[in-house]
Order: structure tokens, then sequence, then C-alpha cells
């Protein structure tokens, strides 16, 4: 097995949940901020996380073509196949690092999801106050 590529798998999934463990308490803050309406904070958090979220990106994609180089599927079953060729000390390790990053996924993708129903639901009240039939537009608006 190539050593390097697993060595790489592994370090990854450490950043990923870093990274993610960062994301997380992010989006928690997002979610205030646009219930508070603010906009400056809440631009520059949005910055922030793009960030996260583009390094998490880069990081799938090295994951990825270091599973292609162990001629794994860069899959639930091609990681299930990289644990089971490791050793046992390792393998539950590795095992417990993947798990970590599956939960923090989920978490803050459990909160990406509340904070865009808050979102649609304060473009449905404005849409509602605005008097908007164009669910898809916001109305003509004069300029000073």
């Amino acid at each position: 097995m190539n050593q390097t590529a697993l060595k790489h798998i592994i370090a990854g999934l450490q950043h990923d949940a870093d990274l993610l463990q960062q994301l997380s308490p992010m989006l928690q803050k997002q979610y205030v901020l646009m219930s508070m309406r603010q906009s400056s904070e809440l631009e520059q958090l949005n910055q922030k996380a793009a960030m996260l979220l583009e390094q998490l990106q880069r990081n799938a994609t090295e994951r990825y073509q270091a599973m292609s180089v162990l001629q794994l599927q860069p899959t639930e079953q091609g990681f299930e196949r990289l644990l089971s060729s490791l050793p046992e000390k390792i393998r539950e390790a590795s095992k417990q690092l993947l798990n970590k990053v599956q939960r923090h996924t989920e978490l803050c993708q459990q909160l990406n999801q509340k904070n865009g129903e808050l979102l649609a639901h304060q473009r449905q009240l404005m849409q509602n106050l605005l008097g908007m039939e164009n669910k898809t537009s916001y109305p003509d608006m004069p300029l000073g």
C-alpha cells in the first residue's frame, strides 16, 4: 500500500475535522446575524465560512486523488476497503476520525438547512409585505 497516499488521506481527514469544528459555530452565528439582520457582520462571517468551505473542497479533491492512487473509489465502500487493510490500532483510530468527520459534516448540513429555512422565511415575509406577485424578483423601487 502506498504509505504516502494513506498518510495524506488520514491527515486530510484530521484537517477536515478541524475545519468542520470551526465551521459549525460560524453557521450558528450566521443564523443569529441573519435573524438580527446584521448585514455587515454577516458578510464578514460569510467570507470566513467561504474560505473554510474552499479548503474543505480542496481537501476532498486531494483525498479523491489519493484514493485513486490506492485504486479505491472515494465512496463509503472505498473507505471501508481502505480501513480494512490497515493494522487494527490504526484502523480503529482512522475509523473514529472518519466518524468524527461524518458527524461534524451532518451537523454543519443541519445548521445550513436551518439557515436556509430562515432565509426563505425572511424572503417570503418580504414578498408578503411588499405585495410582490413575482416570487423571483424584487419590486421596482425608485433610487433616491
